[in-house]
């Protein structure tokens, strides 16, 4: 279960863009009617007649955001700090969503997004924490969540097989063929060293976003 939780903060970054990117687009030319008319499909399809780029990123962003909710959903819904809002009861984003789960906001659709962000942000804090408390890590550096990108969180799973590959080693045994083990503590020691050392801490914030 903590493994699930470490590798979902890889989304956090899009989550986060996704926020941005649309808070920045839209700020103050959505109303509250409007949102709860419109679903993601039909939002999409109205940024793809302004912008094929735009919609393929957005698209990208919003499928990030609904693989995290879907690996996490439940864990937020329990533990999560924000709020208990009725919105977080939701089981799966699909194109047929409304747009305001996009839109972040303490009460409603939009606190499902803010509740999923805060939690990831959470999460890769105490790792972080985690580590510098081990080794009596003195450093305190911060970013702020709205600067947030891929550089700054736990990102890990495209090197995973070649990591344990390098901690292999190999014995062949007469009739028993190859047999291999692993040296799991050297695993251990360049996971972190290569990917939470010197990760910073992320500084929580609520990018709310303004209605018309």
């Amino acid at each position: 279960r903590e493994e699930n939780k470490l590798f979902v903060t890889r989304y956090l970054p899009d989550i986060v863009q996704l926020q941005r990117r649309v808070r920045d687009k839209f700020l103050h030319r959505l109303d509250r009617r409007e949102v709860s008319e419109t679903n993601i499909k039909s939002f999409l399809n109205k940024i793809k007649k302004e912008s094929k780029k735009d919609s393929e990123e957005l698209s990208r962003l919003v499928d990030s955001f609904s693989k995290a909710w879907s690996i996490i959903g439940e864990d937020v819904r329990k533990n999560g700090r924000l709020t208990t809002d009725t919105a977080l009861e939701l089981q799966e984003i699909t194109p047929a969503t409304p747009l305001a789960y996009l839109l972040s906001s303490t009460t409603g659709e939009g606190a499902l997004i803010a509740s999923l962000t805060d939690y990831l942000v959470v999460i890769h804090n105490s790792f972080v924490q985690a580590y510098r408390s081990r080794v009596s890590w003195s450093r305190s550096d911060k970013i702020p969540l709205r600067e947030l990108n891929t550089s700054h969180v736990i990102e890990y799973e495209e090197h995973m097989q070649s990591l344990l590959l390098s901690h292999a080693h190999y014995s062949l045994a007469f009739g028993q063929g190859n047999h291999v083990t692993y040296d799991f503590e050297g695993v251990e020691q360049q996971f972190i060293e290569q990917f939470i050392q010197n990760k910073p801490l992320i500084l929580a914030e609520h990018l709310k976003f303004e209605y018309a």
